[in-house]
């Protein structure tokens, strides 16, 4: 069992009553019962509890269940990623205030307003930076949040909680996309949560966003939303739409709509192939179908949690904080980093890298010793200076350089003619963007729908970049996706 927990990132699903080849042979009530309590106190010796249990009859007198057990609290809560994209006006910061507060919207904007970051964003209504936010459950699998006097104050959610699901709220107009690329791209995601208004239905900066989504190979979710201002007709064939769409080549997702709480378990065993998108239906201001919604991001499987890999952190901020110094927040991508620990800081401008020391570490404003992969995280750095360090930058060992040309197998997804070398566009590869021109093509020119190896030049500064990473490129309409090969 602890295997199993460790594997599955702090949570485990089992299911009784099943042969190994997957027959429902089912167990009377009383081996149940025995069963249920021989688990309970096997999960007891791993310090961990039973979180869910459904059960049901397959025929008279023969009964099977499925059962979720999550490791109590050790050192950090069990926690999960998810970015919040969509259209503009969709939703998604409503979505985001009702699930974190508890409570309904008053159709005004009052929930999104709780959320917002800056006053511009209260003003126009819509989020312009990456705003996260944390919601977090307790060993009961009861949501904290909503019993906090703040219940957006970051350090008490981690404290009293168990798990911890990160809502990263991405801006859904176009002219932020390069912020929601940063965003999709930076922050370690394991789910993405597509919002879709009822109003509106599925536009296509809505569907540029699923297919980004889909060829970094996500698992997603659909949460149809507004249901509450639109005939049931006119959901419906909102519905319809996504389910089409999720089926065009590229994509190629199948779909479930979830509608009961059975539906819930079901999705969430469906998930975990990232082939199944399940599909909700909502409404911030009457509550319909808000109660399934939270108790899916309930049981959302972390990541793996156990440390491979050598330590990397790509920085997305920096910061002078009076009294500590420099501070830096990045995402772990792999591996594990310790307080008082020295590491490898750069490229600098001619691709070198110094050596700098980490005196502390916070995550979500708690002081930690050390963090893993797939966490988010504050360091306090020494050795360096405010003015040396920029966005893109690494933390690191061994002997890393940075690249400033490089060959990458890329796709292009959409181009309105032809790209020949020469050709700039905009690189989005975790925290790193900079702009990039294609030097050399593996055809005479490229065209949408096409995949080659071409080779890449950056054209300011080296970056580090890693054999198999994943990139985003963009320039006006044009979207391709590539894999650096060396």
């Amino acid at each position: 069992m602890r295997f199993r927990l460790e594997e599955g990132g702090g949570e485990a699903f089992y299911v009784l009553g099943v042969s190994d080849g997957g027959d429902a042979v089912g167990l009377s009530a009383e081996e149940l019962r025995d069963t249920l309590e021989v688990i309970r106190k096997a999960a007891e010796l791993v310090n961990a509890k039973i979180i869910y249990i459904r059960k049901a009859e397959v025929r008279k007198g023969a009964n099977i269940a499925e059962v979720l057990i999550r490791l109590s609290r050790e050192t950090l809560p069990i926690q999960v990623n998810v970015a919040i994209m969509g259209h503009v006006n969709a939703g998604k910061s409503t979505l985001t205030g009702s699930l974190i507060h508890g409570k309904l919207d008053d159709g005004n904007g009052k929930l999104r307003n709780m959320v917002s970051r800056y006053l511009h964003e209260v003003m126009s209504g819509r989020t312009s930076s990456i705003t996260i936010r944390l919601l977090g459950f307790d060993e009961l699998n009861q949501v904290v949040n909503w019993g906090l006097r703040d219940p957006t104050d970051e350090a008490e959610v981690m404290m009293r909680s168990t798990k911890v699901v990160r809502l990263i709220d991405l801006g859904g107009h176009e002219r932020y996309l390069r912020t929601t690329l940063k965003g999709l791209m930076g922050y370690e995601i394991n789910y993405v949560c597509l919002v879709v208004g009822a109003d509106d239905g599925l536009s296509a900066m809505g569907k540029e966003h699923l297919a980004v989504a889909a060829i970094l190979r996500l698992p997603i979710f659909v949460v149809v939303t507004k249901v509450d201002k639109m005939p049931k007709e006119r959901v419906e064939q909102v519905v319809k739409e996504i389910k089409a769409v999720l089926k065009v080549p590229g994509i190629n997702r199948l779909s479930i709509e979830v509608d009961d709480e059975d539906d819930v378990v079901n999705a969430i065993m469906a998930l975990r192939t990232a082939r199944v998108v399940p599909i909700f239906t909502v409404s911030n201001v009457t509550g319909k179908g808000l109660d399934l919604f939270t108790n899916f991001i309930k049981m959302l499987p972390p990541k793996g949690r156990t440390p491979s890999g050598h330590p990397l952190v790509y920085i997305d901020d920096v910061f002078n904080v009076q009294g500590t110094g420099v501070v830096v927040l990045g995402s772990v991508v792999s591996g594990a980093l310790g307080q008082n620990d020295a590491y490898l800081l750069g490229p600098g401008a001619g691709g070198e890298f110094r050596e700098v020391k980490i005196k502390s570490i916070q995550v979500n404003r708690l002081f930690v010793d050390r963090v893993g992969a797939g966490q988010i995280a504050t360091f306090a750095l020494q050795g360096v200076r405010r003015d040396e360090l920029r966005k893109g930058m690494v933390l690191t060992d061994g002997h890393p350089s940075g690249k400033r040309r490089f060959r990458a197998k890329v796709y292009i997804l959409h181009h309105p003619t032809t790209i020949r070398p020469g050709y700039v566009a905009t690189l989005h590869a975790y925290t790193v963007r900079q702009a990039v021109r294609f030097v050399e093509l593996g055809k005479e020119f490229l065209r949408s729908g096409d995949s080659t190896i071409v080779t890449l030049e950056f054209l300011y500064r080296p970056e580090y970049l890693e054999k198999g990473q994943v990139f985003v490129f963009r320039e006006g309409r044009t979207r391709g996706v590539g894999v650096v090969e060396s």
